[in-house]
């Protein structure tokens, strides 16, 4: 079953990049659309995944889930906190 490209993407690039791109998907035997997507998507991909993924030492791993462990205390300035809209939001 094949896919339907439905979606376009244009890019600006000067001699030398693109003469940089070519040579590669050359040298990995694909076009230049085809190596320039894989590419772009791998590194869309490892950009994701950084986001997702915390290393924390092992001490510093023992510190998190013990206040983990410890039951919330709300004080007024962080009651305050909680009140106020957010000034981000969770990309998922």
């Amino acid at each position: 079953m094949s896919t339907t490209k439905e979606q376009r993407l244009q890019i600006r690039v000067d001699p030398q990049r693109k003469q940089l791109l070519e040579r590669a998907a050359d040298a990995t035997h694909q076009n230049l659309s085809a190596f320039v997507l894989q590419a772009a998507s791998q590194h869309a991909e490892t950009v994701l995944a950084e986001r997702s993924v915390i290393e924390l030492s092992p001490q510093a791993a023992q510190a998190f889930s013990d206040a983990l462990a410890q039951p919330a205390r709300v004080n007024e300035r962080l009651a305050a906190a909680l009140g106020r809209p957010r000034g981000f939001r969770w990309v998922d």
